[in-house]
């Protein structure tokens, strides 16, 4: 029965109007009366089996659902002999459909804009376990919020793809123009399905028309006519893209939503300013969750960490820049000429001891408990101890470590330059600040990662920037004493992410397995590969525990988070939980109990700070960040932290204000940052030497 406007359903939600009905139900628009909320509620009343049990378990794995694409689905419940209900948020707005009614049509990056978002909610969809398809994408299934925001709504066809299972007449429904031919008959659908129902909805938006119906298409009735028959002008990217969806054959479409949103986001890059400037959506770069990491795989991706640093700054009051730089200039004088703490030179020169532990204990007496990386460990630390240095004490720039406690070879740090043109590998002493070219090669060379007794580093090329894959490239390892370069066994694809293992044995890192990003080890030895994941998630980034016992890795599942594994493969378990938000580049504290890693500073954002999560904290959402204590007049962004041997030091790679990536150092958790090398080219991805 169809319910009526004030309607108290299931003594909570208040019906307020009927947003939609038909042969099945309906949709209405209520108000969650405990919650004082304006919901959607959609309606199923139509018993058969089959469509009882898609609703429910539909219902079910709906609930977990949480993308900034995607309404939430927050109740289910099912009224004997009236109807099953799906609670789930009410978006504002128009939907496509009626954006394509009005004169103004859709312009060309409103299009694009619409079609990346929507991808973006797809890989979420088709990366769950198991995987979750839509088979109803339409103009009338895409709401566009005042905001500008993009929202795909109504999963009452929603399939949960399970092997072998073949679509139930439940799960069957046909929408001419934007249905896929396989979903006309008894041919099972798939994440491509939904591909193509986009394309499909892109094609109407730009086009004015629907597309050729794909069962005439198939029978050889009719022709899809292209693209530029409708929009003369259309990008040529932007036409071969949609076309490409609405390809009659799986094989023929894009593979993934990742391909699509690529292909897309190529397009739209592709449009002169003006074009881009006509656009009533919110501008937004969604999440990459293929490189996790919310990372750039392109040459572009540099060139957008590098105007996101530029478009911060650049918002800022230009006389208060002024200001600020001339008041901090003052103090900098004064702190250098005046005051010169009785405890400093002991404090560097070891007259006593100060060990990680004591460090994070001394930060947090200086900041009062106001860090969490600090609060969140103190209870399980050794006593303060004495003498205790004061804040005054513990100064950026005029501290330099001391060569015993840095580590490895008196204090050597390897890192990757651009300042020669490619990248390739650099040695720097955190003492001296001397740096030595060690590579030239014509390809270029990144990613360093020591021998366990510093006598050789392995590294992958070719590498022609900061990257998160590099397919074609390879691993190889040269030996410091003699220059020798020794290239290890290559995959089809690809090989990169090289991470040593404590006992010299082993080398894990990421390899490519028909595009998609896989663990696997060698044998430094006898050159005996074993893989380590082999499943259709995104594994990348291996770094080894300092016992050797376990790998942290990330793993895409939906978004990029730290990963945990045995040396086999076996038992990985998810370490952190970050939401929506990717982490990337884990690295372990020497005690084994804590990893640092990288997370972007907000959903789809390049930029990056360092974070932190105890073992003993697992499953529970405790990250917390780590950074300089001083100086932050400005954001921070950070990357690729490494550790010192013996726990003092992070090095990693740091923006500051108008500058490119620098080599950083500052003592854990966050004092005495110093900088080791200023050039206008790019250094990055630090390593410390072990200790000989």
């Amino acid at each position: 029965m169809t319910l009526e406007n004030g309607y108290l359903l299931k003594h909570r939600y208040r019906i307020l109007d009927i947003l939609g009905q038909g042969g099945m139900g309906a949709v209405y628009r209520a108000v969650d009366e405990n919650l004082d909320i304006t919901v959607a509620i959609k309606e199923n009343s139509f018993f058969s089996d089959d469509y009882a049990r898609q609703f429910q378990r539909e219902a079910k794995v709906l609930a977990s659902l949480r993308h900034p694409n995607l309404p939430r689905v927050f109740d289910y419940f099912v009224i004997e002999g009236q109807a099953q209900y799906l609670v789930m948020d009410y978006i504002e707005g128009d939907d496509l459909r009626q954006w394509m009614s009005r004169g103004e049509g859709i312009t060309e990056i409103e299009a694009l804009q619409i079609g990346i978002a929507i991808c973006n909610a797809l890989i979420y969809l088709h990366s769950r376990v198991p995987a979750i398809t839509h088979r109803d994408i339409k103009p009338g299934n895409i709401k566009l919020t005042p905001g500008g925001e993009i929202v795909l709504v109504d999963f009452g066809l929603v399939k949960i793809l399970h092997e072998n299972e073949v679509t139930t007449t439940a799960a069957k429904a046909m929408t001419p123009g934007y249905s896929p031919p396989e979903q006309y008959g008894d041919e099972p659908t798939d994440h491509r399905s939904d591909i193509f129902s986009l394309g499909a909805t892109l094609y109407a938006a730009l086009s004015g028309y629907l597309p050729e119906d794909s069962l005439a298409r198939t029978t050889g009735k009719a022709e899809l006519t292209p693209l530029r028959s409708y929009q003369p002008h259309l990008c040529r990217q932007t036409r071969l893209a949609i076309e490409k969806a609405l390809s009659l054959r799986f094989e023929d479409r894009w593979q993934s939503a990742r391909d699509f949103k690529q292909a897309l986001i190529s397009a739209r890059d592709m449009l002169p300013a003006e074009l881009k400037a006509k656009s009533r959506l919110a501008p937004s770069e969604p999440p990459d969750s293929e490189n996790g990491e919310g990372f750039l795989s392109t040459t572009e991706g540099a060139e957008r960490r590098i105007q996101a640093v530029f478009l911060w700054f650049k918002n800022l009051d230009p006389v208060w820049s002024i200001f600020s730089a001339a008041i901090g200039l003052l103090l900098l004088v004064l702190l250098i000429s005046f005051i010169r703490p009785p405890g400093f030179q002991q404090m560097f020169s070891g007259a006593f001891q100060i060990t990680p532990t004591d460090l994070v204990m001394i930060e947090a007496d200086l900041t009062q408990n106001e860090d969490p990386i600090t609060t969140g460990m103190v209870d399980t630390l050794g006593p303060t101890p004495s003498p205790v240095p004061t804040e005054d004490e513990i100064v950026p720039i005029e501290a330099v470590p001391s060569p015993t406690p840095v580590g490895g070879s008196g204090g050597v740090i390897a890192f990757v330059s651009e300042r020669t043109g490619l990248p390739q590998i650099w040695l720097v002493d955190v003492n001296s600040r001397e740096t030595t070219q060690l590579t030239d090669i014509e390809d270029g060379a990144c990613q360093p990662d020591w021998s366990p007794n510093a006598s050789q580093l392995v590294f992958t090329s070719p590498c022609t920037g900061k990257r998160s894959r590099y397919p074609g490239s390879r691993l190889y390892i040269i030996d410091l004493e003699n220059g020798a370069l020794t290239p290890l066994p290559a995959s089809l694809e690809g090989d990169y992410d090289p991470a040593w293992s404590p006992d010299g044995e082993w080398i894990a890192f990421t390899t490519l397995v028909n595009n998609r990003s896989q663990l696997a080890k060698i044998n430094v030895n006898d050159l005996r590969m074993v893989r380590l994941s082999d499943n259709d998630f995104q594994d990348s980034s291996p770094a080894w525990s300092p016992d050797g016992t376990r790998l942290a890795f990330v793993r895409v599942y939906g978004y990029a988070q730290i990963w945990l594994m045995d040396p086999e493969g076996e038992n990985a378990v998810q370490f952190t939980l970050s939401g929506m938000i990717d982490n990337s580049n884990p690295t372990w504290f020497p005690d084994g109990n804590l990893i640092l890693f990288s997370q972007a500073l907000g959903l789809g954002s390049p930029s990056k700070q360092l974070y932190g999560m105890r073992l003993e904290d697992i499953g529970q959402s405790k990250e917390y960040p780590i950074k300089p204590r001083k100086y932050l007049d400005y954001v921070p962004l950070m990357d690729n932290v490494d550790v010192s041997p013996d726990g003092f030091w992070l090095a990693f790679d740091y923006w500051y204000f108008d500058k490119l990536s620098d080599i950083y150092v500052m003592t854990f958790p966050g004092a005495s940052l110093i900088q080791l090398t200023d050039h206008t080219r790019m250094d990055y991805d630090p390593v410390w030497a072990p200790l000989p």
